[in-house]
């Protein structure tokens, strides 16, 4: 770089995060152990009754809190969102958000108390609350996985990070806005500074400090969805899925949803802030409206609490990590149901290959089986050396490396430079995360090639190299087999003479330590999965054709009895 030295803050970034990591571990067990059970308890209260029930007494709520005519949007949207298909993953989104929101607001109100009446405290604070503004919000998975692996309690610390500053910047500003002579008058008549702040100033800086919570809720309900690339689950996960499987329906069915969430939210906590004006003689619907939904409450903090008694016989849970890559999707949807028909519960995330992997060395996942060895995944297996469990092969004799159709005039990669027009100077790729993708940026600098590598998704990849197939053009992908594109199309891998993607890769099965105490039969049945690309490119091959992955799993364990068999047997 011109002989300028670059300082190494990435290093002394990277230096801290396992510092805090050693050092704060009791520190971040706390805070696990508050998010937890906080979010499990809205998640409980939401669906300890069948959907419609608790649609109508939520909506019940909402009309104590606003207005009937938001009660009856709140009704007509979340009945809608339930006969979309996604009233689960919005149980899961909403108590994200009430959880991130609870936080932001115990933590935010007392700092915007501090700063509201103290001027040392807001220059100390307010460039903190710009910086945590104007971060970028994905910047904030990164240190939250690193301490909390994957799940809800990094989503709910990121999210707290993110939208918290709006709560304290309006609590702050709502009490500088309090008249003096207001105040002066309060001190007059023999008020307590305790007494001052409680009686005048809070409720006369009520609407600012409930603006601040709105924005905060809308905030949080944001970093939620963009947290579903760290296993955060819920609506978001679905955004995420249709982005990299190009679903446009489902993507739009879920944004749709969280559309509706986010007016309810919005208009309900915009309306705590106005005041009421109740005509007169109107008393007799006020007090049906406020004891029905005081029953709608205690109601549901009953069945809350009722839902934490655990019925007889109930089932274990399992949790598997995946990548979006068609392979993945196929074989963890085949155990998933493999899983489930034994008896247990299994829990899927859909993430990136970084946290895919965090996850299983932290214990939020039980395994993942999408470890492709030697080369793809050596980056992990070195980093992790020792803290998981390898379960051995589940696949073997696949292959990976820059991709062409067959009617491309090109046959190593050591050719690419001297064809560099042909394909635009690109390759294109997946998911940055991914081994391959490391594989080909190694690839790029050892053969000097003048390319660049673009990032998207299994999906967006296999939709590039479609369309430049339909109509001819060259186009060079990153590849891999079992894939359901050589099944379909006239492909050739690249000949690889500085063997850069390695010979021939194996699919891994990767648990965490203490499974095989813990569920013996579970880490079984996993050491115990194999299968051959064949196995694997049907199971593609049925949900490219338009099965859903559990419907193309299901048809699968089916037709191979057998196989199943020897994976169970006691």
């Amino acid at each position: 770089m011109n002989g300028i030295p670059k300082i190494q803050l990435a290093e002394w970034v990277d230096a801290l995060i396992k510092w805090m990591q050693v050092h704060f571990a009791p520190f971040f067990a706390v805070i696990q152990g508050a998010i937890e059970p906080t979010t499990d308890f809205f998640e409980r209260i939401l669906t300890v009754l069948p959907p419609l029930p608790t649609i109508l007494l939520l909506s019940l709520i909402i009309w104590l809190l606003s207005r009937w005519r938001i009660a009856l949007f709140a009704l007509l949207g979340m009945s809608f969102i339930l006969y979309l298909g996604l009233w689960e993953a919005s149980v899961q989104t909403i108590a994200l958000v009430l959880t991130s929101t609870l936080l932001s607001i115990v933590i935010g109100i007392p700092l915007g108390l501090w700063v509201g009446r103290s001027d040392q405290a807001k220059k100390v604070i307010s460039p903190l609350l710009d910086f945590m503004q104007t971060m970028p919000a994905f910047i904030y998975l990164i240190p939250a996985v690193f301490f909390f692996a994957l799940g809800a309690v990094p989503a709910v610390i990121a999210s707290v990070i993110f939208a918290m500053p709006p709560t304290i910047r309006m609590t702050g500003l709502g009490l500088r806005q309090v008249s003096s002579e207001l105040k002066e008058a309060a001190d007059a008549f023999g008020s307590t500074p305790w007494q001052r702040l409680v009686k005048v100033e809070l409720p006369l800086a009520k609407s600012t400090i409930l603006a601040g919570i709105n924005q905060t809720i809308m905030l949080s309900l944001s970093m939620v969805v963009i947290s579903s690339m760290i296993g955060a689950g819920g609506l978001g996960e679905i955004v995420l899925q249709s982005i990299s499987r190009l679903q446009v329906g489902k993507g739009f069915e879920a944004g749709l949803a969280i559309v509706i969430i986010a007016i309810i939210l919005d208009r309900m906590t915009q309306n705590l802030g106005e005041p009421r004006q109740q005509a007169k003689g109107a008393t007799p619907w006020a007090g049906v409206r406020k004891w029905v939904s005081i029953v709608a409450i205690l109601a549901l903090l009953g069945l809350g609490v009722a839902s934490y008694v655990k019925p007889g016989g109930a089932k274990e849970k399992v949790t598997l990590a995946y990548v979006s890559w068609d392979t993945e999707i196929a074989s963890t949807h085949v155990m998933k149901r493999v899983l489930e028909d034994q008896g247990y519960e299994v829990d899927l995330k859909e993430t990136e290959a970084g946290p895919m992997w965090s996850g299983v060395v932290a214990g939020d996942v039980d395994a993942h089986l999408a470890a492709w060895l030697p080369v793809t995944g050596k980056v992990f297996v070195q980093k992790y050396k020792g803290q998981y469990d390898d379960l051995g092969v589940s696949l073997k004799g696949a292959r990976l490396g820059l991709v062409v159709p067959k009617y491309v005039p090109v046959d190593s990669i050591e050719e690419l430079n001297a064809n560099k027009d042909l394909f635009g100077g690109k390759i294109i790729g997946i998911d940055p995360g991914a081994g391959i993708m490391q594989n080909t940026e190694k690839a790029i600098k050892q053969y000097g090639l003048d390319y660049s590598l673009v990032s998207g998704s299994d999906a967006t990849m296999t939709a590039s190299l479609a369309k430049a197939i339909e109509q001819k053009k060259p186009i060079v992908v990153v590849g891999w087999q079992p894939h359901w594109i050589f099944a379909k199309y006239d492909l050739k891998i690249l000949k690889d003479p500085k063997g850069l993607y390695g010979e021939e890769e194996q699919i891994h099965t990767i648990a965490r330590k203490g499974l095989k105490e813990d569920m013996p039969e579970v880490y079984r049945i996993l050491d115990r999965f194999a299968w051959t690309k064949e196995d694997m490119e049907s199971v593609m091959l049925d949900i490219r054709k338009g099965k859903t992955p559990d419907e193309a799993a299901e048809a699968w364990i089916k037709a191979h009895p057998e196989k199943v068999a020897a994976w169970t047997k006691k």
